[in-house]
């Protein structure tokens, strides 16, 4: 927030934005850039695939984007956005406070895009010399160069799971409630389980195929 203590003391939004049309992935990364990419070179890449897989786990709905008024200007020293952005993806996020406490604040319309993502399915895929020159810039990133992915991504992950499943927990809490109201039967209340936690943010958790970085499922 603007008139917090966090950003009176400078501290910086970082953000990997993704849109994922079947094999075609777009990605914005803060000041690095934007590039269209197939899903499999995205997986070939660790930094990427794991910022990929946290993005699914932390957003509301992953198939619904809001439209907007343009962003807050209030943030553009947070975000270094550029652009009239006015897409947004409703999503949690990770804040690290002034005392180096991680924890996840459950939602707000801190994603916004660069693009329509409606125009998405038109991009075309980034050339290989525009590829050369992202990840040149890429590598410059203060979390590869200086070499703490490592711990900042173990604990992104730890913190990621715990809010999970704290939030499957309340899914149950309220499917009990319902069961108790209206006496469902068991296909009922499985059918309702499955929808409420594995058709939204936990669905890509069964495909294990697409998961080396974030694997939840046992």
């Amino acid at each position: 927030m603007p008139k917090s203590r966090v950003y009176r003391y400078g501290r910086m939004g970082d953000y990997h934005l993704f849109i994922r049309c079947g094999d075609k992935v777009y990605m914005e990364v803060k000041r690095v850039g934007v590039i269209v990419i197939s899903y499999a070179e995205l997986q070939q890449n660790k930094y990427w695939r794991f910022y990929y897989e946290l993005s699914l786990l932390l957003a509301k709905d992953k198939h619904k984007v809001i439209k907007n008024d343009a962003f807050n200007k209030d943030y553009d020293e947070i975000y270094d956005y550029t652009g009239n952005r006015t897409w947004s993806l409703d999503t949690a996020y990770i804040d690290l406070d002034i005392d180096k406490n991680y924890k996840i604040i459950p939602g707000g319309n801190v994603c916004y895009y660069k693009i329509n993502p409606f125009d998405f399915d038109k991009m075309e895929y980034t050339s290989q010399q525009e590829m050369k020159l992202f990840r040149q810039t890429y590598i410059c990133r203060s979390d590869v160069i200086l070499g703490y992915f490592l711990n900042k991504s173990v604990i992104y992950k730890n913190i990621a799971m715990e809010y999970i499943l704290n939030e499957n927990k309340k899914h149950i809490h309220k499917l009990a409630i319902i069961n108790g109201k209206y006496c469902m039967n068991d296909d009922i209340l499985t059918m309702l389980y499955n929808n409420i936690s594995i058709g939204g943010k936990y669905e890509y958790l069964t495909r294990k195929e697409e998961s080396k970085a974030l694997l939840l499922a046992a």
